[in-house]
């Protein structure tokens, strides 16, 4: 890939996932700003959100039409989204918008990392897209400082006006990649030629299905604990809305570094060896948040820790699912985004159930916890046995 396609590609990452990422400080300015309640600015989101499932079946419809057609759908809802939201006045064109916002991540996201993973050797994939996901990291810790200012100085309208234009230009610059005219079968060649060592690969076709499951209780169980540690710090430590904010600062720079270790240890120490480390690792930062309460600042470090390791892991599941089944990598990677999607929805109710039953941190960890060491239990029943001749 040249270095222009990476720019393009990861300049419409950063859109996609602005788009996504700007709702959740901005929420109440939305909701004033349509004239709703906030739970029904809720709505929007959820909305946005139950989209992600349908990306198994854009995956299936990409991997026959290209990986080059399902990156121009999504930054074609995209654009369509973020237009419709930036002109909406009501609450039915705002969920119009929500829900092509919503359609956009799981047409392009899956697309792109097949894409990329169809151009790049597996021995240097997990590098490739640990940069292209440095893109998640990046939507936060540069557009939500801009976005702020674009809602104070003309409203909350803004930043959606701003991708809306950002969207047209990357749909001009995809359409002028010389590689996206490139069938999915004649760039799949890198891939077939670094298929997984056999002691590394999931077996069969029950292995990639386990490997899916690795992915939906990996997010499950982070889900349970980033929705309520707002709650928790509140609860513990009396922090006000400025000093919150200073957390999703924390939060950022963490998954940046989760990211950017993935590009510098992964193709390294192997795939499948990065992943149960991650798993393992997480989930002991998990444990150790309970013992995290004696002040802000060593409350400050657990999270911190935990967003770390959770991004590496995440990260890393992706160049091994990308080889799971190369012939069908799109598919794939597209099954695995709606696992994703599924455990964070599937977190994102329980948590909250959780600390309303009981607001303290113990039992969401159990859960959290459980969950986790489940996921390292399918990884490791997924792994092709090596019989000896």
């Amino acid at each position: 890939m040249s270095r222009w396609t990476w720019i393009v590609v990861f300049f419409s990452r950063l859109m996609l996932n602005l788009a996504v990422r700007v709702t959740y400080p901005f929420l109440p300015a939305i909701a004033r700003g349509l004239g709703i309640s906030f739970q029904q600015a809720g709505l929007l989101v959820a909305a946005r959100h139950c989209m992600g499932l349908t990306g198994a079946l854009w995956g299936v419809v990409s991997e026959r039409k290209g990986y080059g057609w399902g990156m121009m759908i999504g930054l074609t809802a995209l654009l369509l989204g973020s237009l419709t939201v930036s002109f909406s006045g009501s609450f039915t064109f705002a969920l119009v918008g929500f829900v092509f916002i919503g359609i956009s991540k799981p047409v392009y996201d899956p697309s792109v990392q097949a894409f990329v993973s169809a151009r790049i050797p597996y021995s240097k994939r997990a590098k490739a897209l640990g940069i292209l996901e440095a893109s998640w990291a990046g939507s936060w810790l540069l557009g939500i400082p801009l976005s702020g200012l674009l809602i104070a100085h003309f409203g909350w309208h803004s930043p959606f006006g701003l991708i809306s234009g950002a969207a047209l230009l990357a749909i001009f610059l995809t359409i002028r990649l010389q590689d996206v005219t490139l069938t999915n079968q004649a760039s799949a060649k890198n891939g077939d030629q670094n298929i997984l060592a056999p002691e590394e690969s999931p077996s069969g076709k029950v292995g990639p299905i386990l490997v899916l499951g690795v992915s939906l209780l990996m997010v499950f169980a982070n889900e349970n604990m980033v929705i309520v540690y707002g709650a928790w710090l509140e609860e513990q430590f009396q922090l006000r809305l400025q000093e919150l904010g200073f957390f999703s600062m924390l939060v950022g720079l963490a998954e940046l570094g989760g990211e950017f270790t993935v590009v510098a240890l992964v193709d390294r120490i192997g795939k499948r060896k990065a992943i149960l480390g991650g798993l393992t690792l997480t989930g002991l930062s998990y444990i150790a948040l309970p013992f995290c309460q004696s002040s802000i600042y060593v409350a400050a470090v657990g999270l911190v820790c935990m967003f770390f390791l959770f991004e590496f892991t995440i990260v890393s599941i992706f160049p091994y699912v990308s080889e799971m089944v190369p012939a069908e990598r799109g598919k794939w990677l597209a099954f695995n985004y709606t696992a994703l999607v599924i455990g964070r929805l599937c977190g994102a109710l329980s948590g909250p159930w959780l600390w309303q039953k009981r607001p303290d941190i113990y039992l969401i960890v159990m859960l959290s916890l459980g969950a986790q060491v489940l996921a390292v239990i399918l990884l490791q029943s997924s792994k092709r046995k090596v019989h000896s001749a």
